[in-house]
């Protein structure tokens, strides 16, 4: 698919920008499909999945900031259940690689339960969030230090952290390079971990669903990685010991329905085909 570099517009008269595949820093890409007039696109050269041309920056910065986290949004996510089981799931990994609880930064962190669990089990909990209403509720609901913005606004020290966690989080950022560039820098080296996981855009269902695949976002959702293609990005910027994660289905409920599902899920993780992929890498 050859670059087109001139803006276009969308129904609701949004521009949109065309971009390189961050990880080949060149666009030689093939149209996979489309949704909501936005193309998804294959990288020729590593195979990423990605957005192109996609809704400028600016726009879906600006519509976050405000508007990700309305009250009755925060009322549902503190209230779910199937919320802090997840939450829980998560850090159980985590500490399975990591099990010194040391200094932990959450970037995307929400309103804080996944940090408000870990403040609970000793760690040292940080966070950013670029959304007002999500840091806010961080802030008074978990009393947890908290900073409201992006990741480089914080301008946290080298080398500073034994944990850092982005869930749900790379598949948003649309300056991916520098990004993970800061991610490392602030990680200690050799003994810290960074821990990422995003929708699985190699999973089973999304190779038979296409455009119907429900994380198929492109407004928002700019990249769909894989298991293959996410590793060759973080080796790009020095990450090594690279290992994928085993993410378990959580539900409140037991009972044979929920073992069968468990079971089947964890088939398609090992297969690395399951819904979401999580990466641990030094």
């Amino acid at each position: 698919m050859a670059p087109t570099h001139t803006s276009e517009r969308l129904a609701n008269n949004e521009k949109l920008e065309s971009i390189d595949c961050p990880t080949c820093e060149r666009d030689d890409s093939e149209l996979l499909f489309r949704k909501d007039s936005l193309s998804i696109v294959a990288c020729k050269g590593c195979g990423l999945r990605y957005v192109n041309p996609r809704v400028r920056s600016q726009t879906l910065e600006e519509n976050y900031v405000e508007a990700y986290y309305p009250p009755e949004k925060i009322n549902r996510i503190q209230t779910d259940t199937m919320e802090w089981l997840q939450m829980a799931e998560r850090l159980e990994e985590l500490e399975k690689h990591l099990p010194t609880q040391g200094r932990l930064l959450d970037v995307g962190c929400g309103i804080g339960t996944f940090l408000h669990l870990a403040d609970e089990r000793g760690w040292q909990p940080h966070g950013i969030e670029p959304s007002k209403s999500g840091a806010a509720c961080a802030k008074e609901t978990y009393q947890l230090d908290v900073q409201r913005g992006e990741l480089f606004d914080a301008n946290f020290p080298t080398a500073h952290f034994d944990a850092i966690t982005a869930y749900h989080v790379l598949e948003h950022i649309s300056e991916l390079n520098p990004f993970l560039g800061e991610l490392r820098r602030v990680l200690k080296p050799q003994t810290g971990k960074l821990v990422i996981e995003v929708p699985n855009g190699g999973s089973l269902q999304s190779r038979l669903q296409n455009a119907d695949w429900p994380y198929v976002h492109p407004r928002d959702h700019l990249y769909y990685f894989s298991a293959r293609t996410l590793p060759k990005l973080l080796r790009k910027h020095g990450f090594r010991d690279i290992t994928l994660g085993r993410p378990k289905r959580v539900s409140p409920k037991e009972g044979a329905r929920f073992a069968l599902r468990g079971a089947t899920t964890a088939v398609l993780v090992r297969l690395h085909l399951g819904t979401v992929i999580r990466v641990y890498a030094n």
